[in-house]
């Protein structure tokens, strides 16, 4: 494990771009009924980005899972508005990944910030995995 966490050096960011869709809405989700995009989605998009960067650094026969989010989501977006999502490795604890992100409209205003902690595993020993050996 120690050899994997070496490409994951905290302090690393990594940042993607995002356009807010028709099933990213409040009322498509059904979380609310409103035209603007919904939480769920913003957190959708944190995890994405966050699983691009872990996933491009460790050997195929591991993978990432999600232990714990927190999020303040601060402004509204609509359809079509593109939105950037920037992660940062905060540090690291054995297996596990501690991160920092924030999402910022096309003014760079914040749109939502938080954190996320996930855990760096086996697939094949990871319980139920469609994966197992």
């Amino acid at each position: 494990m120690e050899a994997i966490l070496h490409y994951l050096k905290p302090g690393i960011q990594h940042s993607k771009d995002y356009t807010i869709q028709n099933e990213d809405l409040a009322s498509s989700l059904k979380t609310g009924d409103i035209e603007y995009v919904a939480t769920p989605s913003l957190i959708i998009f944190m995890e994405k980005t966050i699983c691009e960067f872990i996933h491009e650094r460790i050997p195929p026969e591991y993978t990432s899972v999600s232990a714990e989010i927190n999020i303040k989501h601060m402004e509204p977006m609509a359809l079509g508005e593109e939105i950037k999502c920037t992660i940062h490795l905060k540090f690291v604890e054995k297996e596990k990944l501690f991160f920092d992100f924030a999402l910022f409209n096309k003014n760079k205003d914040i749109v939502a910030i938080g954190a996320h902690e996930r855990f760096i595993v086996l697939k094949h020993q990871f319980p139920n995995s469609s994966n197992k050996a």
